[in-house]
């Protein structure tokens, strides 16, 4: 009868202590859960509408990929100097065509300046064949190589200050594929006016 009962007893205190970590862990994940700042739900929020976006233009030009960098500081040098750099920090790819922006985060300016200072003046760049590019952006030549990318068209995004913060890429991965007409220019403007404004809204909300 009393191992009965000790039996018993054990029996209920473990309940209960499977009860109690339950309860924590529940009241844990709750609390988790609310110190998730609203910036970053936001943020999310917007991230996916422009990826959203980002499949729709994809689609409307059968694109293999299009990608969206972000220009950057990555710190500075010994001297001082900022690191300027670009990240990809969207992409969407055509099914069957790799991914590659877990490669491309960090990539210093000074690794790619013809193609830089080539954006930032012209504010688009648009490459039908990339052999086109080998002799004057040798190392944009073999970024884009070791993508696949035979041709693409990149245009700059600005800020509300209109400066230059990035830009708006779209790659095939085979030649003569970027000479849109002008509904389809509309619709590459369209997504470089969202990305804007929604890159401003993410600020906006940040600085609350």
């Amino acid at each position: 009868m009393e191992g009965l009962t000790s039996l018993l007893i054990s029996l209920t205190a473990l309940v209960t202590a499977i009860a109690g970590l339950i309860v924590a862990f529940a009241k844990a994940k709750k609390e988790i859960e609310n110190s998730i700042p609203k910036k970053i739900k936001n943020q999310i929020n917007i991230d996916n509408e422009i990826i959203k976006r980002m499949e729709e233009l994809k689609e409307y030009l059968n694109a293999d990929r299009v990608q969206v960098y972000d220009f950057h500081n990555g710190g500075h040098y010994a001297n001082g100097r900022s690191a300027l750099k670009t990240s990809c920090s969207f992409e969407v790819c055509r099914t069957g065509c790799r991914s590659y922006q877990m490669y491309l985060q960090a990539i210093p300016l000074s690794c790619i300046p013809q193609f830089v200072e080539t954006l930032l003046n012209k504010e688009q760049l648009k490459v039908n064949d990339l052999e086109a590019i080998k002799e004057n952006m040798n190392s944009t030549y073999h970024l884009k190589k070791d993508q696949g990318v035979r041709s693409f068209y990149d245009i700059i995004i600005h800020n509300r200050n209109k400066e230059p913060i990035g830009f708006l890429a779209i790659q095939y991965l085979e030649e003569n594929k970027v000479d849109f007409n002008q509904d389809e220019m509309n619709e590459i403007l369209k997504l470089k006016f969202f990305i804007e404004e929604n890159l401003e809204k993410m600020i906006a909300k940040k600085s609350k």
